[in-house]
């Protein structure tokens, strides 16, 4: 028994040593992984941060192209109706066209496309996080919203951009000047559309990044609870390692059966 004593006292002893190295290792490997999970989540962060600036700019070049449809179809109204001065009000309607393809159309368009590059970017950002951090659930409803708005675009684009070709002498033609009132009534439910849909990848954005800033408590809580429970079970540990060496002194002082008689 002198012998098993022994053994027990001296696994004993090394159980203490190691339970006593794993508790302080435990948050030291905590602090660690809580601040990679910080630098990690700061990549999404500083690209939603800038593509919630960008829906801001949209949402203002939104209300700049709708007072140029506005104005579009006012000229087409007047065109349409008059009945001297035509040429005239035809040019005034074709530069009207073109301010609306040359100026806040085609910055809306520019802000657009930057949203879309940079809103797809963080979508797949989080993808990548998401498979490494399950803590992290972002809804995958980003894409189908930015496509609905390129289609608007698109339809504008195909509209308008007929309309510009005409020039002064086609939009004098008869019946013209009633078409365009029309497309630019149609054109202007579409901005509507387009910026609804803004606001839903704006929503969207700011849903993420509250789901981001949610996500990094969680990993913190998760992380603490975890060394907290390590500490707990490595102090429990190092207490049956004290039961154990106390048991193997015992067993070391016990003397064998012969010496006893």
């Amino acid at each position: 028994m002198r012998i098993v004593g022994a053994l027990a006292s001296a696994a004993a002893v090394a159980g203490v040593f190691a339970c006593n190295a794993l508790a302080p290792l435990l948050w030291v490997l905590g602090l660690n992984l809580r601040s990679r999970a910080r630098n990690l989540m700061a990549i999404p962060e500083a690209g939603l941060e800038g593509a919630l600036g960008l829906t801001g700019e949209a949402a203002g070049w939104l209300a700049d192209a709708s007072e140029a449809i506005a104005r579009i179809k006012a000229r087409a109204d007047d065109l349409a109706g008059a009945t001297a001065e035509a040429p005239a009000r035809a040019e005034d309607l074709a530069a009207a066209i073109d301010a609306f393809l040359a100026g806040p159309y085609a910055t809306l368009r520019t802000v657009h496309v930057r949203l879309r590059d940079r809103a797809l970017a963080v979508s797949d950002v989080f993808e990548g996080i998401g498979r490494a951090v399950p803590l992290l659930a972002i809804a995958d409803t980003l894409a189908e919203r930015l496509r609905a708005i390129d289609l608007r675009m698109q339809e504008i684009d195909q509209t308008m951009t007929r309309l510009g070709q005409l020039g002064p002498a086609g939009l004098a033609e008869p019946g013209v000047a009633a078409t365009v009132s029309e497309r630019a009534v149609a054109a202007g439910e579409r901005i509507e559309v387009i910026g609804a849909l803004i606001g839903e990848v704006e929503a969207w954005l700011s849903d993420s990044r509250q789901e981001v800033a949610d996500a990094d408590r969680r990993i913190g809580r998760a992380l603490t609870v975890g060394a907290v429970g390590g500490t707990f079970l490595c102090l429990f540990g190092a207490g049956l390692n004290v039961l154990l060496y106390q048991q193997g002194r015992r067993w070391s002082r016990r003397q064998p059966p012969a010496a006893r008689g």
